[in-house]
């Protein structure tokens, strides 16, 4: 404890909780009245996953889809230790913690097949968070993976796209994207202080969206679709194997 430097009238005070939560609570200025507008993907099957914005109502049902990858079973390509930061910044979104933070998820039916987040560090800056499908080699990550940049330069206006990967296959995904690194240890992520890979607005307009066009979906939604999409529900299995080719 230290003492004020100069004498004080009282020696406590009492706070209503509505004041200290009005300095806890996380602002989401740069976000708010900006939501994703949902699109159509099908996959290479011809399953249609919807991608929308999740609602904060929603959040609970995301965080019951993914506490069952934390867990050592799920160490594999690095799905344990995604699972557990994922988690913790949904609830973190949920309870008002995290600034600025956005969550787009894929929906197949009324299934939750994938869940992207991002937030803001500023009007320029977008720093991507986590990337969890529960649906692999339908490329639905990748398909998620650019929706969560979209809404970030499309829609929030951003200059520039931060990321860092924490897995082979992220990190392979981040390459074919034309990320580039900032120097390092100058520039760090915030997940962990690893190296900072980046792409501008002008890449994301040149090179990607052109090249990835056809992960880019179609808008608008068939209604039946995305109402389907609202009655949320946790996947029914995780198929998130991948059996090794054999040479």
């Amino acid at each position: 404890m230290v003492k004020p430097p100069i004498p004080i009238s009282v020696d406590h005070l009492k706070f209503r909780i509505e004041y200290i939560e009005n300095y806890l609570h996380s602002s989401e200025a740069l976000v708010a009245g900006k939501e994703f507008p949902p699109k159509l993907f099908v996959t290479k099957n011809g399953e249609k996953i919807v991608f929308r914005q999740a609602k904060r109502e929603e959040a609970k049902i995301i965080l019951q889809a993914i506490k069952p990858l934390i867990d050592h079973k799920y160490d594999k390509d690095l799905y344990h230790l995604v699972a557990a930061r994922t988690y913790a910044e949904i609830l973190a979104w949920l309870q008002h913690r995290y600034k600025d933070e956005y969550v787009i998820i894929g929906v197949h039916g009324n299934e939750l097949v994938g869940v992207w987040n991002a937030r803001l560090w500023d009007e320029n800056i977008a720093i991507s968070l986590h990337s969890l499908t529960f649906k692999r080699l339908a490329r639905i990550g990748l398909a998620g993976y650019l929706a969560k940049i979209e809404h970030a330069f499309d829609i929030l206006g951003v200059k520039e796209w931060w990321a860092t990967f924490e897995s082979p296959f992220g990190f392979r995904m981040g390459f074919y994207l034309r990320h580039i690194t900032k120097p390092y240890p100058e520039y760090q992520h915030e997940l962990g202080g690893s190296p900072v890979f980046y792409i501008t607005k002008d890449v994301w307009e040149s090179l990607i969206k052109p090249q990835y066009k056809e992960y880019l979906g179609t808008r608008p939604v068939p209604e039946d679709l995305l109402q389907e999409s609202y009655k949320l529900q946790p996947p029914s299995k995780y198929e998130i194997e991948i059996t090794p080719t054999k040479k």
